[in-house]
């Protein structure tokens, strides 16, 4: 029998971490959780793993930080992509290229970031145009398949670049 196993919802994934976090006896604010989210993604294996790292981590405390959650878990690949994108929106030559040399020391291929920066780029102008045409967050975030706690990351980033400078990035990718 074939079943779907679809991502989950911003919505549910905070549910089902505040309940994993209140079994532990611990506490954790909503704007934690969604820092926590931003940082290891919304993988929920993933999820469950920096759960159990953080949980040991705050053996002897009672609330949950965003710094505890900075210290502790590791960021996904997408977000150090994400990072990198910042970087270079900035102009801040060495400090994308740090986010490129720390990406190949975690035998990231060449190929796999030039892929994902590649698809940040075309999110980024996605957003940028979906957002030019008046489209709220949640319709955005449906149409780009990016999770809608993210979508206003992505476009305070679509902002600092013209849309022709993203179709050039996109053009110089492929």
């Amino acid at each position: 029998r074939a079943v779907e196993l679809g991502r989950q919802d911003e919505n549910t994934l905070l549910r089902w971490i505040m309940g994993s976090v209140k079994k532990e006896g611990k506490q954790i604010t909503e704007a934690t959780i969604r820092h926590f989210l931003t940082k290891v993604g919304t993988d929920m294996e993933n999820i469950q793993k920096e759960l159990e790292k953080l949980f040991c981590y705050v053996l002897e405390k009672e609330t949950i930080t965003t710094e505890d959650v900075e210290t502790i878990c590791t960021t996904h690949i997408t977000n150090q992509i994400f990072n990198m994108v910042d970087a270079v929106a900035d102009k801040k030559q060495r400090e994308a290229l740090g986010y490129y040399y720390d990406l190949l020391a975690l035998k990231e291929p060449a190929m796999r970031i030039l892929a994902l920066l590649t698809r940040q780029f075309k999110l980024l102008l996605e957003v940028k145009v979906l957002t030019k045409q008046g489209f709220d967050r949640k319709d955005i975030a449906s149409k780009t398949g990016v999770p809608p706690f993210a979508v206003g990351k992505y476009q305070d980033q679509a902002k600092r670049f013209s849309q022709k400078e993203l179709r050039g990035i996109l053009e110089e990718s492929a």
